[in-house]
């Protein structure tokens, strides 16, 4: 998306963090003193914070029917100190999101749906960087004379429906308090079944395919290529479907009573001998083991298909 910058600070985790956003535009009059707190989402800044940011000029609005281009650098230069200090004072995970340029109009912005559908993408899209979001049905209030618009996004990734708040800003300056809704798709990279995985039947790479698909409504995660080493199926999955973490258990590799082999060894020489697993095991648990010659009760961890390493 080419009107997102991220900047973040001291390597923040995107789903932890609060989020400062920065309005991709702006309507004032000729002239006008450009505060920094007039381009900042107020839905994600505390009273403190705003209360520095009014004190900060960057710029003077250009003639009246002219434009002006802020750039990415500068508002990054001039909002870094200020996002430092927050980040320290309330030791939250502040991400700072910045369009690439923000323009300052001194006209109107008409409310038309491509303008709001890329300002909800820019506040969504860092929540879950790895998705693919689509907005559909997008909904706009119908109001005659208006001048400019703010939305109020929440910090949060929305379920499907959504209903925005949008402060419409007339042209004698009064505000009217609007809704804008539709529906958000979120698509991730998840887990796919090639073909029927039945009960008990291991997850191999071959059974699985990696594809986008909805996860809006999604109550589980799915599991990594790595999750999936050494698991197996819980419930039958038919083709076609999403691999869900709830639908995985650990592959036992021991079963209690069956015969293994126990190792015990090092520097170059190794004993090897059958003995008797007194429960069942998976991949490194530590199993009781009996030596059906002695009777004695030996302790290994296991670590291959009935093979255990003497403790």
């Amino acid at each position: 998306m080419k009107w997102l910058l991220l900047f973040t600070f001291l390597g923040s985790a995107v789903q932890a963090a609060e989020v400062l956003r920065v309005r991709p535009y702006l309507v004032v009059s000729p002239g006008h003193e450009v505060k920094l707190a007039e381009l900042v989402d107020k839905e994600g800044v505390s009273t403190e914070l705003m209360l520095k940011l009014q004190d900060v000029s960057i710029s003077t609005a250009p003639a009246y029917g002219e434009k002006q281009e802020l750039a990415n650098a500068s508002l990054t230069a001039a909002l870094r100190p200020f996002v430092q200090e927050e980040r320290s004072r309330s030791k939250k995970n502040l991400m700072l999101i910045i369009p690439k340029t923000v323009t300052i109009d001194t006209v109107k912005r008409a409310l038309n749906p491509a303008m709001v559908q890329d300002e909800l993408l820019q506040a969504w899209k860092p929540l879950c960087s790895s998705c693919k979001l689509e907005i559909e049905g997008l909904s706009l209030p119908r109001v005659e004379g208006v001048r400019d618009w703010t939305l109020k996004i929440k910090a949060e990734l929305p379920r499907g429906s959504f209903s925005i708040p949008v402060d419409l800003i007339r042209e004698d300056n009064s505000t009217t308090p609007a809704w804008i809704s539709g529906r958000l798709i979120t698509k991730k990279r998840v887990p796919v079944a090639k073909h029927l995985l039945n009960i008990n039947d291991p997850v191999l790479p071959k059974d699985i395919a990696w594809e986008y698909r909805d996860t809006s409504f999604a109550i589980d995660g799915t599991p990594t290529a790595e999750d999936m080493v050494g698991m197996r199926m819980k419930q039958s999955l038919r083709n076609d479907e999403i691999l869900w973490k709830n639908m995985l258990e650990r592959e036992k590799v021991i079963r209690r009573g069956e015969l293994v082999q126990v190792k015990s060894g090092q520097r170059g020489w190794e004993i090897t001998m059958s003995v008797i697993a007194q429960q069942d095991a998976f991949m490194g648990d530590v199993v009781s083991l009996k030596n059906p010659k002695t009777g004695n009760v030996l302790m290994g961890t296991v670590v291959a298909q009935g093979e255990v390493e003497l403790r």
